[in-house]
């Protein structure tokens, strides 16, 4: 059996947290997380054009024929154009 609740209010506001307020902007967050997109993005760009580069080397091998003469996809070429290191 339960016991009665007393009929007083109660308080939900935690007591560590009454005098917590920021007083800065957050720039340092949001400056991580833009250089953590920029990271991936740099990853995934270069495996991408990785990738590309390897498809377009094994059409080109067989087909006997130089990799510059090779067709591509557009996003193979767009990928390969993206990085720097390709």
């Amino acid at each position: 059996m339960k016991a009665a609740a007393p009929n007083q209010p109660t308080d939900s506001r935690s007591p560590e947290l009454e005098r917590f307020e920021i007083k800065r902007r957050p720039f340092l967050g949001f400056g991580l997380l833009m250089s953590s997109v920029i990271a991936t993005l740099a990853v995934l760009i270069y495996f991408g054009a990785w990738a590309s580069s390897d498809r377009i080397e094994n059409r080109a091998l067989a087909a006997g024929i130089h990799e510059s003469e090779a067709e591509s996809e557009w996003w193979e070429d767009g990928l390969v154009f993206a990085c720097p290191l390709h």
